[in-house]
């Protein structure tokens, strides 16, 4: 591509709720075009979620070539999925036939991550199943404390990033059944590998940008505030080990562990509990303690007055009420909550992120899937060698890509912690830029998650002079994009390169880049 290299490429974002799904076409040398797919997903939960995947897949099967009838399949060249995370991947499990009886994909791209041969990548995805199993364990237990019912909710609901066998299958299902199709070549793409372009595409250039291949790095979600520094004991278990040491140890009444073949080495396990063996009592043996009263006489102090009867109700007090309350069994389970935001984090940070690059020095797109903290900052060590006809021969950096990027993915759906401020944002400087978000308002807040961000959501809208459309609402409206400083003939081209489905279904809006 030359100068106007941008100009036929199409950007389709999916519209099936609060996940992703975008079909990039680029226009192929000769004829055609070249299609581009990243993510295919809607949220656990979502209303009709099934027949709404499906829907996409036969509008992207018919965009990319397939016949009405399905005699003919479409094409898609380059499939990528982000990370194993259900509003990404669920279609794969959903629209199952659809996906694969419609649609040929030339080549699967996936993150090193999800490279069956690469050592950390296995022990990352063997940790994550054993913390999903385990908050799973504590979630069954919490349902059943009325206390704890509102952790218990948001456990599951940050589970749901990892699907349910209800909706039939997890996100491990749909990641295999990718790396399975039998005329894909699958690809394990790493951060800073040679800059490569795309066949048959004039000009375009793919920078891989994360997710690291550093353990720290993947794990920081968060940004860290200035000064503070962290110190672990060798001989303490740290907050999620205590935790998970706990839920193997036994969620059950009797004490045998939530999971079966749940092992640990006893001296870790020792140091899971708060008090030392000879100050502990078991259930059963608290259940049949009797003491002596002042006075004469002896009673079953546990079972009066902390719940511990056959039926671990107690007696009742004079209201009839049961002193079960009194226990502190399920509290620590509390911690459960924040542990699974945490595993959620960690797999948003394994996210496949990638520039594209639109002609040497053009303008780039920018998919980040849902990178956080640790997966951004890791994309400022990294540099390429420049294109030999580049005049200036300097290589090319991150701030570069930043600085020329005239179309954001917004990760994470507008989350606090999915777009950095000075490493991320306000490096893209450029007068064009315009954001999609892949976000549905209404169903985040029943989740009571902040999506968008209101801080973060204010500053895209100004960086992109309002240029911003979204999932739930599209585009935004002249009035509101007006207070950003878009001129009226500049919103009216903007809705011109945003065609929507003409069908009133809102089942997809594009951008269309260039003249």
């Amino acid at each position: 591509m030359s100068a106007n290299t941008a100009s036929g490429v199409r950007v389709r974002m999916y519209r099936q709720g609060l996940g992703d799904c975008f079909l990039i076409s680029f226009p192929r040398e000769g004829g055609g075009r070249f299609h581009l797919m990243i993510d295919f997903g809607v949220l656990l939960g979502t209303a009709n979620a099934e027949e709404r995947m499906k829907k996409v897949a036969r509008s992207i099967a018919l965009e990319t070539g397939g016949s009405a009838d399905g005699k003919m399949k479409g094409k898609v060249d380059v499939l990528v999925a982000t990370h194993e995370h259900w509003d990404h991947v669920s279609g794969f499990v959903q629209a199952r036939d659809e996906i694969t009886g419609l649609i040929d994909v030339g080549e699967v791209w996936m993150a090193w991550t999800e490279d069956p041969n690469h050592p950390l990548a296995n022990e990352l995805r063997q940790d994550r199943k054993r913390k999903v199993a385990h908050l799973h364990a504590a979630a069954a237990r919490l349902r059943g404390d009325t206390a704890m019912g509102d952790a218990a909710q948001g456990i599951e609901g940050l589970l749901g990033f990892f699907g349910a066998r209800a909706e039939g299958g997890s996100t491990a299902d749909a990641m295999k059944s990718l790396s399975e199709r039998p005329e894909s070549r699958v690809v394990y793409r790493k951060p800073g590998e040679p800059v490569f372009t795309l066949p048959g595409v004039e000009g375009v250039r793919v920078y891989v940008l994360g997710p690291p291949e550093d353990r720290k790095l993947i794990k920081k979600s968060d940004p860290t505030k200035r000064g503070r520094e962290v110190y672990e004991f060798a001989s303490a278990l740290s907050l999620a080990d205590t935790f998970f040491a706990g839920v193997a140890l036994g969620l059950d009444d009797e004490g045998k562990g939530a999971l079966a073949g749940a092992e640990m080495d006893p001296d870790a396990a020792d140091l899971a509990f708060p008090f030392d063996r000879r100050y502990r009592i078991e259930t059963e043996a608290a259940r049949k303690l009797r003491v002596r009263k002042k006075g004469g006489g002896s009673c079953h102090f546990f079972r009066e007055f902390y719940g511990f009867d056959a039926a671990g109700q107690g007696e009742g007090g004079d209201d009839g009420e049961s002193p079960a309350w009194r226990r502190i069994d399920s509290d620590w389970l509390g911690v459960a909550q924040d542990l699974a935001m945490a595993l959620d984090s960690d797999t948003n940070n394994t996210s496949l992120a990638l520039a594209l690059e639109l002609g040497e020095g053009g303008p780039v797109l920018l998919f980040p899937g849902d990178a956080q903290v640790g997966n951004w900052l890791s994309w400022q060590s990294l540099s390429w060698p420049a294109d030999p006809k580049r005049p200036d021969g300097a290589k090319i950096t991150t701030d570069d890509l930043l600085r020329r990027t005239i179309l954001y993915k917004v990760g994470h759906h507008g989350s606090h912690n999915a777009t950095l401020r000075e490493q991320g944002l306000e490096k893209m400087t450029s007068p064009q830029l315009v954001a999609l978000i892949p976000v549905d308002q209404e169903m985040a807040r029943k989740k009571k998650w902040a999506m968008p961000f209101g801080s973060l959501y204010e500053r895209l809208k100004a960086r992109t002079r309002g240029r911003l459309i979204r999932v739930d609402q599209g585009r935004l409206p002249f009035d509101e994009a007006a207070k950003y400083g878009l001129t009226r003939a500049e919103w009216e081209e903007f809705e011109r390169r945003t065609p929507a489905d003409p069908d009133g279904e809102a089942l997809w809006i594009e951008y269309h880049l260039g003249g």
